[in-house]
């Protein structure tokens, strides 16, 4: 009965998983896609680095860097730290940070943001406001 015990019996060992090659846009990492075909209605928050390539009707907060794609499409309200945009987008838009409208992309209604920038090539039918932060003001010292 010993030797049974004895006896080691060799499992396959596990082969290990590869996640996908994350994207990179600029000096960021995309951990999140919403690829082609992925259709969401509702509320969606994301805490890092998202790319949208698919539709979203609704709402979108980001804290980190998104990416609407080419071919993404978003009808509502984004709230994003930093926002690029190559697809459609139809709502409002408050950034904290930059908003850049890349060449094809399609932009209507409002953009609220610290920093603007966009291609030649972009459509844009929107409201434009800067959400500037208001500047410290320094007291001056006494002179006497």
């Amino acid at each position: 009965m010993r030797e049974r015990w004895r006896r080691r019996v060799e499992l396959p060992k596990p082969v290990p998983t590869q996640a996908p090659e994350p994207g990179l846009i600029g000096w960021r990492e995309i951990r999140t896609f919403l690829d082609p075909g992925t259709k969401v209605t509702g509320k969606l928050h994301f805490t890092t680095p998202t790319r949208l390539g698919g539709q979203l009707r609704g709402e979108i907060r980001a804290t980190e860097l998104l990416v609407v794609a080419a071919g993404g499409v978003v009808e509502g309200t984004i709230r994003a730290v930093s926002l690029v945009i190559a697809g459609e987008v139809s709502g409002e838009i408050h950034a904290s940070g930059r908003v850049e409208i890349q060449a094809g992309a399609r932009v209507t209604g409002v953009i609220e943001a610290g920093a603007f920038v966009a291609s030649g090539d972009a459509f844009i039918d929107a409201d434009f406001r800067m959400n500037c932060a208001p500047l410290k003001q320094v007291a001056s010292a006494p002179t006497g």
